[in-house]
C-alpha cells in the first residue's frame, strides 16, 4: 500500500472528507483525490502539513506502513480495530480495482461490437443500394 492509500485509510477511519482534509492542510480542491486516484506520491511539504494538523496520525506508518496508524499517546482505539479497518479497506480497494479493470474490458468489448454492427450496417446498405441499381435497369 502506498502512502496516499494509507492517508485514505486514516481519513476514512476518522470520517474526514477529502475536501475537509484538503482545506485543513491548505491543498487545492481535488488535489488529494487526484493523487489517490493516480496513486501518486506525497511530497515532504504535504507530510509536514499532515503531521502538524493531524498529530494523532503516525507519519512513519504513512510512509512505510510500519507500526500503528495512530500515535500511542493519542491511541484511544483498540489497535485490533484499526488493523481490521485497514484490512477491510485494502480488501474493498482490491475489489474496486478489479471492477474497474472489468469495466474497462467490457467497454472495449462494447466498442468492438459497435464496430462490427457498423460494418454489417455498411454491408447491408451497400447490398440494398446495389439491388436498387439493378432493379432500375
Amino acid at each position: 500500500m502506498k502512502p496516499i492509500e494509507r492517508i485514505a485509510v486514516y481519513l476514512q477511519f476518522k470520517t474526514i472528507s477529502p475536501h475537509a482534509f484538503e482545506r485543513n492542510i491548505h491543498l487545492s480542491n481535488g488535489y488529494y483525490s487526484k493523487q489517490l486516484k493516480n496513486l501518486g506520491s506525497v511530497g515532504s511539504d504535504i507530510l509536514i502539513k499532515i503531521h502538524h494538523h493531524f498529530p494523532d496520525l503516525n507519519i512513519l506508518w504513512v510512509l512505510t506502513g510500519d507500526g500503528q496508524m495512530l500515535m500511542e499517546e493519542t491511541n484511544k482505539v483498540n489497535s485490533l480495530q484499526v488493523d481490521e479497518f485497514a484490512f477491510r479497506y485494502e480488501s474493498e480497494n482490491k475489489k474496486i480495482k478489479t471492477m474497474e479493470s472489468d469495466l474497462e474490458k467490457l467497454n472495449t468489448l462494447i466498442k468492438d461490437k459497435e464496430k462490427i454492427i457498423g460494418l454489417y450496417e455498411f454491408m447491408l446498405n451497400n447490398n440494398n443500394h446495389a439491388s436498387t441499381i439493378s432493379d432500375a435497369r
